[in-house]
């Protein structure tokens, strides 16, 4: 799992709590004092900062570090999961593994190769899902930025 300055190693009970530790996170790791994290600063690979980084600005202020944290944790059931039933040491899940007909490991395996890898398990949790249709920000209509819609 990423660990992000050991924060994914506590359970966080609540939203306040989370903030609470991402501010101090920043405030520690913020060496150019913007109150954002680069890649740099968090330390992390680009793989993981392109996850984190929802705008693509960049850089990770406490928001977007906020919102993947949840993401972040569903990472731990899922190397729990391929250590109990990797039999075969592969370090993914086949079909039979797995316990799902072909079918569904179709809608699993985004690389097609017949397995289920920890990013394609990752990937097909149901609060990923959620998180992506959250995050998504459709781009402004088309002069969209003169006028603005009230609703009353």
């Amino acid at each position: 799992m990423d660990k992000i300055a050991g924060i994914g190693n506590f359970n966080i009970q609540n939203p306040y709590q989370l903030n609470k530790m991402t501010l101090a996170m920043i405030k520690d790791k913020d060496g150019d004092g913007d109150s954002v994290l680069s890649v740099k600063e968090l330390n992390v690979s680009e793989d993981v900062f392109t996850k984190i980084d929802a705008n693509s600005d960049g850089n990770a202020d406490s928001v977007e570090l906020n919102a993947y944290y949840p993401i972040s944790k569903i990472d731990i059931p899922t190397l729990q999961l391929i250590k109990d039933k990797d039999t075969d040491g592969d370090k993914v899940l086949s079909g039979e593994e797995l316990g799902v007909t072909g079918d569904i490991l179709k809608e699993i395996d985004a690389n097609g190769d017949g397995n289920a890898d920890r990013e394609e398990l990752n990937a097909a949790h149901p609060l990923t899902k959620l998180y992506n249709i959250l995050a998504y920000q459709p781009p402004p209509a088309k002069g969209a930025e003169d006028s603005i819609d009230v609703t009353v």
